[in-house]
């Protein structure tokens, strides 16, 4: 795996031919915030964390108990590995986390990578946002073409999803890359339904996409918070590292 990152499981469970999905925080956090509502919907089962001494220095509180916000789930019925962050990912981890994940589903005979993401949109005035698809290899392509999936041909995709993706070309894994418009600077739960619907369409994997627009505002909210207390935490962590006295 990468040298500086460790998907570490807590429970072992056979995974081949599972599809892994993952989300990272990017634009709109649709990436995060369309794997977090799978995470919660499809009667998963949290299975491990991705670790990584360049990972922010905090933990999340979910349900009560202390967790690492980087994590993954598995839904035996739906054959599924969930992989999402709840933090940017820091530039300088990008690719390890990225060749870890890529090794880790190899290792465990994972059939295909899906990454979710948004994107940003010129077309601000559009009522309902549009679902772009980047493939790795031909047959991918054809298939997400098949439903309607526009396909990015020139551009450029950054962060792990975009690495992530680009090693999968290149070590010829089944992967792709759907990307769904969004106006927002973030969050934007809304173009996160909408991506979902076309998962569900391209995978045939049930999702109650209903469920995430009556949470739409909630989630919003959350989310928001969220993302402010890792900032407020991250400046304070900081700031007491600057100020503790040393100690000859």
């Amino acid at each position: 795996m990468g040298k500086d990152v460790e998907i570490r499981m807590t429970k072992e469970v056979n995974l081949k031919g599972y599809t892994l999905i993952e989300g990272f925080p990017g634009i709109g956090l649709i990436g995060t915030i369309a794997v977090g509502f799978l995470s919660e919907k499809k009667g998963v089962e949290h299975v491990g964390f991705i670790l990584s001494k360049h990972f922010p220095p905090m933990a999340s509180i979910h349900k009560g108990a202390p967790v690492f916000p980087a994590r993954v789930y598995v839904s035996k019925k739906e054959k599924l590995v969930l992989i999402f962050s709840e933090f940017v990912v820091p530039a300088n981890i990008v690719y390890d986390i990225s060749t870890s994940i890529l090794e880790w589903s190899k290792a465990n005979g994972i059939k295909q990578i899906i990454s979710l993401a948004g994107m940003t949109s010129r077309n601000v005035e559009s009522d309902e946002p549009h679902v772009y698809g980047i493939a790795s290899d031909e047959k991918i392509a054809k298939d997400l073409d098949k439903h309607d999936v526009k396909l990015v041909t020139e551009g450029v995709t950054t962060g792990v999803s975009g690495i992530l993706l680009a090693q999968c070309n290149m070590e010829n894994f089944p992967a792709m890359s759907l990307l769904v418009e969004t106006t927002h600077g973030y969050p934007d739960p809304g173009a996160a339904a909408v991506l979902l619907e076309k998962l569900e369409e391209v995978t045939g994997i049930d999702i109650d996409t209903d469920a995430l627009l009556k949470e739409a505002k909630e989630i919003e909210g959350k989310m928001k918070k969220m993302m402010e207390q890792m900032k407020v935490g991250k400046i304070k962590y900081q700031q007491a590292e600057e100020q503790s006295p040393m100690y000859g």
